[in-house]
């Protein structure tokens, strides 16, 4: 029999094809050139373009983001124990609740220590409102308290002469400024900060402002838009915050939003969404997006139309139209005829309609208030208030509303009204439209101090410079999106003697200087939680075993804000008339193209540039790296006469900006999106530092930044250079060959396997015969049999939306190295756990589905097969273990990995730890986890360490291991609980249950590989007016709803 015959070519249900980048839909070279490389270019040991000086820089920040995380109970010494502490067993992992904070908003963890030092942080399981999930900003964050390039002492400038300063020294000179401002009533005081949902520091700004009441208080939060907050106060007339449940939701309808990225209460809002995309259950949601980029959520929804930001309030003034115009007439169905977006908008209103009290509109930060207003107004209008939506009070707006705003301080510092500055953990010297006269302002200031983690650029600028203490180093406390008072316990003691932000403020009030344990305590034993109604009686902490419990659990029960009763204002629709656009939501001529400043995945707004592992991570959708871009879609290249990687210019007012451009499919016609936080200056070794000759990351795009607070610019001219820059994208590399199988004439399976609901109803086992047909599959020799545990996992397709979590905190429990952009360019990135993300379609108008991916364990690995010293083994529990000892390097196993899922040490990046003045540095890797050197392959390894921790303490405890007791790093982070792990010969597992789903598949299984890994294929829920090759007239069937 040939080959032809016992391998069918024709698969029941005709597959969609997948492709990776434009390069490879295309076919370039470029494309060809990556897949025919047996292993990335070797070259020679260091880049070309990079010094041993800056090599060793990066990789002296590499070490310290190498996988650590700590805990304190007893004070306690980085020293062995001489005397252990009491309840300490050496060696054993201990969990702690703690929080911290980003822009505002708390973020509850559980944090692992060993020994008395963190080593990683995942989320709290207990926390009522995130229930666990992560992201990579909460899986990288505890980087930053091993960084060597932390402030590691108080430093005053004077003249052109810094000088190290003790904290006597500085208390001194500060009990001077606070006499000099309490004579005045604090006449001269400004005190400039971030946001912060702090009980703590709430209670000490009230009482520094009744101490000082003519000082002035300034919040200012680089990455905040008002608008939410304005369309709230135009369709309330107040201020609320709203709180999503997506878990009601049937329909939901995204505008330019993107509540899976960059929302506050994403990790909540990503574990509803993804509970609801079960087949099987009683119905699954529909997810319909309109945006300008492509965003995760738009990458996982079920429909998506590509338009620019700008032209949003006219589609929301269509829909109003025909939500109205259904509303009130008997059948409310119809078909509109049009482009993609029009169809699409006729099809959300049908289904909009049908699902009243059971749908969810949301617009995103980048419209304008009125388009909030018209969102509030709609899912008033569809019954979705007191369901899907409801509304707390909002006390971060309230709080910068209440507060100076950045340009009116710096107002206020030009006409010499502000003698003594205070600036807590903030960077207004960078990233910020007022920056550059911030800096100039600064030299009329007499006493300027900057209190951060890091010596930023604000802080080479002012007087004082003082340490503050990590979160993992301090009390603290938060309050998480739903206001549930959230609490950070100290789980070491500071490394530098840095000091909390509250802690320097308690400098400013009559009790001077008092411990931050003492500050928390404090202020929730004298706080009642808010916005109580009957039958709600008020929350507050009555004695010390509820403060302790409070502790234990990192929360106070039932301390989320209540929910408020709030209708829309009887002028509105004589303010804002449906289906007309007031002047603010008119859009410039079609032709013309906007700019979208962003937050970025990454970096954020800066604040994370010096964080090896974010720069490393490839951003979800453009898999960039190390950089950022002008990001557009094909169409505006070409009009632009724009090729990939070419450099353009950006002109705006006079200002003028270079950078790459990045073509990406799906973003809209004449939009161009830039991500905010890079080019920074003094970041660190990782990011750019200027005085050390540290060329930074990327480019500041704030210069582009306009006064009245948009992120949306219109009248940006750009143009390209002529010249161009390598981007250093991760998206081709190690691409599993598909030409190379179809050449030698076998038809490779679907790796992504995707299927509508309708299709999964008719043929629940669709994804099997989306791999080619071929006969039983037979073994060269004779398999060995799992008789004990068998661990194996499942990845649910439907479920995973290619945040990066997983990766990242991979990277964190495994000691992963970071390579560095020039490497990444080489290919030779060391992340074990890839996300591939594949579009099938129109380049404008793409489907897009993303694919976790990493080592297999393979039963029949052909890795195994080829090395020469055995250093890939299989253990008796199925698991594709490495003997790192014996690796020699040849990389044959890679070679011969069909799922290209081994990495090589091209590098010794330990090499620092042999300094003797690197003491930190050797304490910033996992114990549980082998330190692999130069010229060893390395790969996911299911997390054995965790394995073999329960394994242990199950047999002294006598008892066998529970399914889903062990759980790898990866399961943990996912917030939208997308990984199952556990023993497939428990046929009871979870993970076993879900290998014999009927949408289960084996990646390249007809290799004959036998995975442990397995796919559940992925599902979407198109509505029936929009399925592919349907029928012209539509209006006769009615609407399918949701499942």
């Amino acid at each position: 029999m040939n080959l032809k015959n016992m391998i069918d070519t024709e698969p029941t249900i005709e597959p969609k094809r997948y492709w990776r980048s434009l390069n490879e839909l295309a076919d370039k070279p470029a494309f060809r050139d990556w897949m025919s490389r047996e292993f990335p270019t070797a070259g020679s040991e260091l880049p070309d373009t990079v010094s041993r000086r800056r090599w060793m820089q990066l990789m002296g920040a590499s070490l310290a983001f190498g996988g650590i995380a700590g805990c304190r109970w007893e004070a306690e010494e980085f020293a062995p124990f001489t005397v252990r502490p009491q309840n300490r067993i050496p060696g054993e992992k201990q969990y702690f609740a703690s929080s911290w904070e980003l822009a505002g908003t708390g973020r509850p963890l559980t944090v692992t220590s060993i020994d008395g030092r963190p080593i990683k942080v995942d989320g709290n399981k207990l926390h009522p409102f995130t229930g666990g999930g992560t992201d990579a900003f909460d899986q990288a964050s505890i980087l930053a308290l091993y960084d060597p390039d932390r402030s590691d002492g108080l430093i005053e400038s004077i003249g052109n002469a810094q000088r190290s300063r003790t904290w006597e020294e500085f208390d001194s000179a500060m009990a001077g400024r606070v006499g000099l401002h309490g004579q005045r009533r604090g006449a001269g005081l400004a005190i400039l900060c971030g946001p912060s949902s702090s009980l703590t520091r709430q209670r000490l700004q009230q009482l520094v402002m009744t101490l000082f009441p003519k000082a002035v208080w300034c919040e200012h939060e680089p990455t905040f838009s008002r608008s939410q907050a304005d369309g709230s106060r135009l369709a309330f007339g107040e201020c609320v915050r709203t709180q999503h449940d997506f878990s009601k939701a049937k329909v939901i309808a995204c505008f330019d939003a993107d509540p899976m990225g960059a929302h506050p209460a994403a990790m909540k809002m990503i574990r509803d969404w993804a509970d609801r995309r079960d087949p099987d259950s009683d119905w699954m949601n529909r997810l319909y997006a309109f945006e300008s980029d492509m965003s995760l959520t738009g990458s996982n929804a079920d429909h998506r139309a590509g338009v620019r930001s700008v032209d949003i309030p006219a589609l929301i003034a269509r829909l109003e139209t025909l939500i109205v115009s259904e509303l009130k007439s008997a059948d409310g169905r119809r078909l509109e005829e049009g482009d993609p977006a029009t169809r699409m908008l006729a099809a959300l209103a049908d289904d909009l309609v049908q699902h009243r009290g059971e749908s969810l509109l949301v617009a995103g930060p980048h419209q304008p208030a009125e388009v909030h207003a018209r969102i509030h107004r709609l899912n008033d209008l569809l019954s979705n208030v007191g369901t899907t939506t409801t509304y707390s009070i909002d006390p971060l707006t309230a709080s910068l509303d209440t507060s100076l705003n950045l340009s009116a301080l710096v107002d206020q510092m030009e006409s010499g009204q502000v003698e003594t500055l205070l600036v807590l953990e903030s960077n207004p010297a960078f990233g910020q439209v007022d920056s550059p006269r911030f800096v100039k302002a600064l030299s009329k200031v007499q006493f300027s101090i900057h209190a951060g983690v890091y010596r930023d650029e604000t802080s080479s600028v002012c007087r004082w410079h003082v340490p503050t203490a990590h979160f993992l180093e301090s009390w603290g406390d938060c309050r998480s999106w739903d206001g549930t008072a959230t609490l950070a316990q100290p789980l070491i003691a500071p490394l530098f003697g840095g000091r909390t932000t509250c802690e320097l403020l308690s400098l400013l009030t009559r009790t001077g200087l008092t411990e931050s344990e003492q500050l928390v305590r404090k202020a929730f034993m004298s706080w009642s939680s808010e916005s109580v109604k009957p039958p709600r009686e008020a929350v507050r902490l009555k004695s010390q075993v509820e403060w302790r419990k409070a502790v234990h659990d990192g929360f106070v029960d039932e301390s989320a804000f209540a929910v408020l009763e709030v209708g829309l204002v009887e002028d509105l629709n004589d303010r804002l008339t449906i289906g007309q656009l007031t002047a603010a939501e008119q859009a410039p001529s079609a032709d013309q193209i906007e700019v979208i400043v962003e937050v970025d995945a990454s970096v954020h707004d800066g604040r994370f540039a010096n964080n090896g592992w974010l720069q490393e991570t490839p951003g979800p959708m453009t898999k960039l790296t190390w950089d950022n871009a002008a990001i557009m879609g094909p169409a505006t290249a070409q009009t632009l006469a724009v090729e990939h990687e070419g450099i353009v210019e950006l002109e705006c007012d006079g200002v003028t900006i270079e950078l790459p451009a990045f073509v990406l499919p799906g973003v809209a016609r004449n939009s161009v999106h830039v991500a905010m936080g890079y080019g920074r200056t003094a970041a660190g070794h990782v990011g750019g530092l200027q005085s050390d000759a540290i060329a930074s990351v990327g480019v500041d795009v704030s210069p582009l930044l306009k006064r009245d607070g948009s992120f949306v610019l219109s009248g940006v001219r750009i143009t390209a250079t002529g010249r161009t820059h390598a981007l250093a994208t991760t998206q081709d590399h190690f691409a599993i060959d598909a030409v190379g199988f179809e050449a030698i004439g076998a038809r490779l399976g679907e790796l992504i396997r995707t299927g509508t609901l309708e299709e999964y109803e008719q043929q629940r086992d669709f994804a099997a015969h989306r791999g080619p047909h071929h006969p039983p599959l037979e073994s060269l020799w004779e398999e060995p049999k799992y008789e004990g545990q068998a661990w194996g996992m499942a990845i649910d397709l439907n479920r995973c939306i290619g945040c990066n979590a997983c990766t990242v905190a991979c990277q964190s429990e495994n000691n992963v190295p970071i390579v560095g952009q020039k490497q990444v360019l080489a290919g030779r990135e060391m992340s074990w756990i890839r996300i591939d993300r594949y579009f099938a379609g129109d380049v404008e108008e793409p489907e897009v589905a993303h694919q976790p991916v990493a080592c297999h364990h393979c039963e029949n690995a052909p890795c195994e097969q080829v090395c020469p010293v055995a250093a890939t083994v299989h253990s008796d529990e199925g698991l594709n273990d490495m003997v790192y000892n014996r690796c020699v390097g040849t990389r044959y196993c890679a070679n011969n990995c069909p799922y290209k899922v081994r990495r090589f040490n091209f590098f010794n990046y330990n090499e620092q730890l042999e300094q003797p003045e690197n003491v930190l540095q050797k304490m910033v890797l996992n114990p549980e986890v082998t330190v692999r050197s130069r010229g060893v392959m390395e790969k996911c390894t299911y997390c054995v360490q965790r394995i073999q921790d329960t394994k242990i303490d199950a047999k002294n405890e006598r008892r066998s291991i529970n399914d889903g007791e062990i759980q790898s790093a990866c399961q943990v982070a996912c917030p939208a609980q997308a990984i199952t792990f556990g023993d497939l010969n428990d046929s009871t597992s979870a993970v076993a249950k879900a290998h014999a789903d009927d949408r289960s598949y084996g990646m390249l299984a007809e290799l004959n590989t036998k995975p442990r890994t397995k796919y559940l294929a992925r599902i979407r829920n198109p509505h029936p007016w929009l399925t592919e090759n349907t029928a012209g007239d539509h209006a006769a069937e009615g609407s399918v709803g949701t499942h």
